[in-house]
């Protein structure tokens, strides 16, 4: 091929490359900018993101962190209302909702949204009743056996896939997350798969340690992250939200910022 063909197959390709990136994110109109960010997250996930009773006041590790970032960045903060976890995700595919303040890494999330460096580690783990006679040692232990877990909860895709296909786990929308741990001492279940710090604060809660157990293996070790819609203008401010988040994470800042996030929680229970 000569250099004059190697030259426009090299700009046809050049060009074909950048329209295909250029179409991969939706194109907002001039007027459409973020003037402010709508951030919302779960209401009930200790210490990620939640709402003590008779408060619509978001706290937790997420919004601080988030408020946090977005003060650096000079935009404004929005905090929506209590919603259901299953209505916050539609509010994000749908560009309603900018930001979602704390969740699970999965293949389809990776998909639908843009996804943050990792926060922090959660582990999920297997809570049973200590009278029970024979204790799980593995997720294959738990085949036949009655379980339990939140309502619209991914504990991470290698967990998920085996759950759907060996595991029978009950889902139902409490509005007390509690209730499940509560079902569980009341023998109803044979166990509940639940993060290890939401757990013990329902044990605690329900000052059910006598009763109930956490098992020394873990169901799943996942990270968490914030998601932005791709459907909103919002998600321009992915890139500098990101890099500064970066620079706690290296700083030493996000450590501490959590750290201060959980005793404060802790302090006002």
């Amino acid at each position: 091929m000569s250099a004059n063909k190697l030259s426009v197959a090299a700009t046809l390709f050049l060009c074909v490359f950048t329209g295909t990136f250029l179409l991969s994110r939706p194109a907002f109109p001039d007027d459409e900018v973020c003037s402010i960010v709508k951030l919302n997250g779960s209401s009930v996930w200790y210490p990620i993101s939640l709402r003590e009773a008779g408060s619509e006041i978001l706290r937790g590790v997420f919004p601080d962190v988030a408020r946090e970032i977005f003060k650096r960045l000079n935009v404004p903060v929005d905090v929506g209302d209590r919603q259901p976890w299953s209505r916050l995700q539609v509010l994000l595919e749908n560009g309603k909702l900018d930001v979602l303040a704390g969740a699970y890494l999965t293949p389809e999330r990776e998909r639908l949204y843009d996804i943050s460096s990792p926060v922090m580690k959660e582990q999920a783990v297997v809570f049973v009743r200590k009278d029970m006679p024979a204790k799980p040692q593995s997720l294959e232990d738990l085949v036949g056996l009655r379980g339990l877990a939140p309502f619209g909860a991914s504990f991470g895709k290698k967990f998920d896939e085996y759950a759907e296909e060996k595991l029978t786990i009950q889902r139902q929308s409490f509005d007390d997350f509690a209730m499940n741990m509560r079902l569980l001492s009341e023998d109803k279940a044979d166990y509940l798969i639940e993060t290890v710090r939401e757990g013990r604060r329902m044990i605690e809660e329900l000052e059910a340690d006598d009763v109930i157990e956490v098992l020394p293996w873990p169901a799943s070790d996942n990270t968490l992250h914030f998601m932005f819609s791709k459907s909103s203008p919002c998600v321009s401010l992915f890139n500098d939200f990101n890099q500064e988040l970066n620079k706690l994470i290296q700083s030493g800042e996000l450590e501490a910022m959590v750290a201060a996030a959980v005793s404060a929680l802790n302090e006002s229970q």
